[in-house]
């Protein structure tokens, strides 16, 4: 019996042991087949993550239920760190990116994988370094007098700031797209000095830069020479103007409110009939070296472009020192100083370098006004430090050579004065014969030309001239009219042009009012003033120049604002008489 039931159970087992064994397999497959859930940052997988030229780093976590695997397909620029985490189911990663020295962008593909199949992916971005280079032709450009334009090539993978460092060059146009070839226009206005003038462009992409030159000719003037003296020259002025409040700003031609000086400006002066332009100028503000007292050259250059404007239309220029803050004009009162006399001559053998080429329709004046803010210390040792300091500007610049060999020259009374002109000073030396002149200005009577609001010793005049006058007013001038000007005029024409030396009124005008009297009275009387100054400055052999500041002609067209102030100078002008 125990033998049939063992027999029996054997038989059993070898029928049953496949099916358990089978059922065992069945049952421990199912435990371990689980289906990956792979989470990745929404915002990683959309937009990816993007990477400045210079590198860097960013966190990259993924939750999954399964070990995943991050790979990299740039695996050379673009990294995969495996980083360490508290949870078993957050896998954290760092994706690191070196720097890209190549000037194209770059990209790479992170592939999230698990249980052997992608989970997902996402594209890392880097940006190109920098890239600027301008094409070898374009470095640099060398153009005509005339107006026309430079073209820049140059290769980028930017778009760079692009600096123009002079004023006659401005940008036209520019290409802008990857590291691709790309081409600048820029305009190059009209080089009327008489000399060359170098400019520069810069293109700035980063810390990438590149300068370009340009080099432009200067204008072909027609060239007279040389040949005429000082009283020939004073003969054939017309009427003269100062571009007043301009050029002389002690911080740059616009400091004080008007425009840059434009041809179109003085092509409006000479259709008004002024052959002549005075050129107020300030230097001290633009030395660059406080210890040679050397001057910049772009100033240098552009006094000698406004030069070139006139001279292009056949007009005369003077350029002077103007006050120039004072520090030649005031220090005069102190007498004479070796330092200043010293900066003199520094300014001066500049100045006249410059402009040396410029033929006879250029003349130089050695200051302005000197004593001018302190007249009632201009005594002895004031008068005869003027005379010295205008004595260096001659001879600085006869030393230079060439055409200020004989070029004419100007210098100034004490605060330009003429009493004062007439009685105490004496023109300094000259090794040329006939090539100076003097220079006085007039603005006469006070209270009709400058005095703004009544004062305790007189009043405010509004009408000049007896034609002029309004009955009952007690506004009418009372001295200073017609038969002033004419003794006055009489006084330098006696004591400096009869001996052959012409004299320059540098500076005259009269303000305006607005009143509450007879306002046409007050135009007229200004207009009639200016007549009377210009006619009988030309009469005594005076050259005249209007002082002009903007408010009567129009800066920016050269057109006429104040017709009362022209009419009346062109009318005078037309009815004196240079007697030499």
């Amino acid at each position: 019996m125990k033998n049939t039931i063992k027999k029996q159970f054997q038989t059993f087992l070898v029928l049953v042991m496949p099916f358990l064994f089978s059922f065992a397999a069945a049952c421990s497959s199912g435990e371990d087949t689980v289906t990956p859930e792979v989470t990745i940052p929404e915002n990683i997988l959309t937009n990816g993550m993007t990477f400045s030229n210079t590198g860097g780093s960013n966190a990259l976590n993924i939750k999954s239920n399964v070990a995943v695997e991050v790979i990299s397909s740039a695996t050379d620029w673009c990294k995969v760190i495996t980083g360490t985490s508290t949870s078993s189911t957050i896998f954290k990663y760092t994706i690191t990116v070196e720097a890209n020295a190549e000037t194209n962008d770059r990209e790479a593909v992170i592939t999230v994988k698990a249980g052997g199949s992608e989970a997902g992916k996402f594209t890392v971005r880097q940006t190109a370094t920098d890239g600027l280079i301008v094409d070898p032709g374009s470095k640099s450009s060398e153009i005509s007098a005339t107006a026309g334009n430079v073209s820049v090539k140059l290769t980028t993978n930017g778009t760079p700031t692009v600096t123009i460092n002079d004023g006659w060059i401005t940008e036209k146009s520019g290409t802008r797209a990857a590291m691709a070839d790309k081409t600048y226009i820029f305009d190059v206005a009209t080089n009327y000095s008489i000399g060359k003038r170098t400019g520069t462009i810069t293109f700035t992409l980063g810390e990438l830069t590149e300068t370009v030159t340009v080099v432009q000719q200067g204008y072909e003037h027609s060239n007279v020479g040389m040949g005429s003296d000082a009283k020939a020259l004073a003969a054939m002025m017309y009427a003269g103007i100062n571009i007043g409040n301009t050029m002389e700003v002690p911080g740059g031609e616009t400091g004080w409110g008007n425009p840059r000086v434009s041809k179109a400006y003085i092509d409006g002066l000479k259709a008004m009939g002024f052959n002549a332009v005075r050129i107020p100028c300030a230097w001290d503000s633009h030395i660059i070296n406080k210890t040679t007292n050397e001057i910049d050259s772009a100033w240098l250059n552009r006094v000698s472009e406004v030069v070139g404007y006139c001279r292009a239309n056949n007009m005369y220029a003077i350029v002077n020192i103007h006050w120039d803050g004072g520090w030649l004009e005031e220090s005069v009162i102190n007498g004479y100083n070796s330092e200043v006399d010293a900066k003199q001559k520094a300014l001066w053998t500049q100045i006249a370098t410059k402009l040396n080429t410029y033929d006879e329709y250029l003349l130089f004046a050695g200051c302005n006004e000197p004593g001018q803010q302190a007249q009632d210390k201009v005594d002895a040792s004031a008068i005869e430090a003027i005379i010295a300091y205008e004595q260096t500007f001659i001879n600085a610049v006869r030393a230079t050579g060439g055409n200020n060999a004989t070029r004419c020259l100007i210098v100034q009374g004490p605060y330009t004065n003429i009493d004062r002109t007439v009685v105490d000073y004496t023109v300094p030396t000259d090794k040329v014969s006939n090539r100076l002149m003097v220079e006085v200005h007039f603005y006469d009577p006070y209270q009709f030309s400058l005095m703004e609001e009544d004062a305790d010793w007189g009043k405010v005049f509004w009408y000049w001239g007896a034609a002029n006058h309004v009955s009952g007013s007690d506004r009418n001038a009372t001295w200073g009219e017609e038969s002033y000007v004419k003794e006055q005029f009489r006084k330098m024409q006696a004591n400096y042009v009869d001996k052959g030396i012409p004299v320059i009124l540098g500076e005259y005008s009269v303000m305006r009012r607005t009143i509450d009297g007879n306002q046409e009275a007050h135009d007229k009387s200004r207009s009639y003033w200016n007549e009377v100054v210009t006619c009988e400055a030309k009469n005594h052999g005076i050259v005249p120049f209007h002082w002009e500041t903007g408010s009567e002609v129009n800066r920016n067209t050269g057109a006429v604002t104040d017709n009362y102030i022209i009419d009346g100078i062109m009318k005078g002008a037309g009815e004196g008489k240079y007697p030499f």
